[in-house]
């Protein structure tokens, strides 16, 4: 039935989807009118790579986005595929920055034309993406993507560009993005001739492209206008080969739609998985100290933390007009280790604390969205071993040698299991000035407790990221009051999401105060 079929859907030029379809012809002139192409490329030709993680769901997630690939090969007679999970490919900490990793790249997947990177919840429609792939000679070097540009000079960055960011384009990861194998060569071959020092990784899709264009002497990204994200609320369900075939059979009964031109999606929708879980669940604990109780506290009071049912400020001192509950440990104005460990062990020991299954840990500094917050929890479990945030890196470029961390500024998940367990490993800070987040990082690899990463947390200001690839999404939180109004960006990103989740759920008179 596929032979049959799979003909007459090429033949047929503007049939399209409704919404994101991978099996319907795509109309590239949509995204670009002066579309030709003249090498030929097919399913054999790529390798796709995805960025995936070994914690529930993400593997469910990534495990998905294989399996969509797998069954658009076998419908398309598109040969045998190779779809690989990262975390899987290649069990080394580190893999997710894919610098330190493409001397392996080269090694195993050199015959290749094509390496497609992509993210955990990326669709692609891979004829599609081959009609794509005809403009481009896979022996040159060629780093193709949906390109992103700073709006200003960014702190995640480095401040790169500071004259003008606007000049240096990278690729929006959820989007898809492509080197050739020309490129490959190339790149990996660099890698390995060059020493390469410890160092942090924070936003890789800007560190891996300043890599390749190194200091304007390598290769610029190419933007491709086919490579969409943010295109569709949520990914479809699974479908059968028997309902592909039929809904091929009906978009050519049925005859030409329109469509956008996009050859992979990426959902904006907030990722859910059942039931948000109840404000009663979560304890909300704020870092701060006397310094900022008249000017960053009240912030929080006024914005997100009206929406909690349970919240407590952890400070240096005693302060009965918040109130804040005292750490015992004393204020550092660089890391806040000792503070971190303290809220820790008042969370596994305190009576009043022991019925939460949620930690969330945040900045005073930090603008979130408790609804989101609950949305998003309701994808994991409080029994398992839960680290939740946005996941930097350091030492990774040599690859094995590095750990991961959650960066403390745009919040940080942890469930009760896991909490239990890190307690229970002996970690501890060797000085109360050490930095929290990376000493955390550190002991979570040492005894082999998972990482994970969400997109959705933000270390730095929204000004700080590429407006496209915030539109991508539904952002979680941002970080910092420094040239900024936290009172606008609450209202602007979060607000109204709050305000109706506590319509239904409590609001601020009958939160509970600790």
């Amino acid at each position: 039935m596929a032979a049959y079929i799979v003909p007459f859907v090429f033949l047929i030029a503007g049939v399209f989807a409704a919404t994101f379809d991978p099996y319907f012809p795509r109309d590239l002139t949509v995204a670009e009118p002066e579309f030709e192409g003249h090498h030929a490329t097919t399913g054999e030709d790529l390798v796709f790579i995805i960025r995936s993680q070994q914690e529930s769901p993400h593997n469910q997630w990534a495990k998905q986005v294989k399996t969509d690939i797998e069954q658009q090969y076998r419908i398309l007679n598109l040969g045998n595929p190779r779809v690989i999970l990262l975390h899987q490919q290649y069990e080394i900490s580190g893999v997710w920055t894919i610098l330190p990793l493409l001397p392996k790249l080269k090694e195993d997947f050199g015959q290749a034309s094509w390496l497609f990177f992509c993210e955990e919840q990326t669709r692609v429609s891979v004829h599609g993406l081959l009609q794509v792939l005809t403009r481009y000679d896979p022996q040159q070097e060629w780093f193709l993507g949906r390109a992103l540009q700073d709006q200003t000079a960014s702190v995640i960055h480095h401040y790169r560009f500071h004259d003008d960011p606007s000049q240096f384009s990278y690729p929006d990861f959820e989007a898809g993005w492509l080197i050739s194998v020309g490129l490959l060569q190339r790149l990996a071959e660099r890698w390995e001739n060059e020493e390469h020092q410890m160092d942090f990784s924070i936003d890789v899709k800007h560190e891996l492209s300043f890599y390749i264009w190194n200091d304007g002497n390598g290769t610029r990204l190419t933007a491709l206008p086919a490579l969409c994200a943010g295109n569709v609320e949520k990914n479809p369900h699974p479908r059968s080969d028997s309902e592909i075939r039929k809904a091929l059979t009906k978009a050519i009964r049925d005859g030409p739609r329109e469509d956008d031109g996009c050859v992979s999606a990426h959902p904006k929708g907030l990722p859910t998985c059942g039931k948000a879980v109840p404000k009663e669940d979560i304890l909300f604990a704020v870092k701060t100290c006397k310094k900022f109780h008249k000017d960053r506290v009240p912030v929080v009071q006024q914005t997100w933390g009206k929406h909690t049912s349970h919240i407590v400020f952890v400070s240096d001192v005693p302060d009965d007009t918040i109130p804040t509950v005292a750490s015992g440990v004393p204020n550092t104005e660089r890391g806040h280790c000792g503070k971190l460990f303290a809220i820790f062990d008042m969370f596994n020991s305190k009576p009043e604390y022991l019925k939460y299954s949620w930690l969330v840990v945040a900045d005073d500094d930090t603008i979130l969205s408790v609804a989101r917050v609950r949305a998003l929890l309701s994808c994991y479990s409080a029994r398992k071993v839960v680290f939740l945030g946005e996941r930097y890196g350091y030492g990774h470029l040599k690859l094995g040698w590095g750990y991961d961390y959650l960066t403390g500024g745009s919040s940080m998940v942890f469930s009760r299991a896991g909490i239990q367990k890190l307690l229970a490993t002996g970690c501890r800070c060797n000085k109360d000035e050490d930095p929290d987040d990376m000493i955390f990082g550190m002991c979570a690899k040492r005894h082999d407790m998972p990482i994970t990463h969400s997109p959705l947390f933000h270390q730095a200001r929204s000004t700080d990221y590429a407006i496209r690839f915030l539109q991508n999404q539904t952002p979680l939180s941002f970080h910092k009051h420094l040239h900024a109004d936290p009172l606008t960006v609450y209202r602007d990103w979060f607000k109204k999401a709050d305000e109706a989740d506590s319509r239904i759920h409590g609001v601020q008179g009958e939160r509970e105060e600790l």
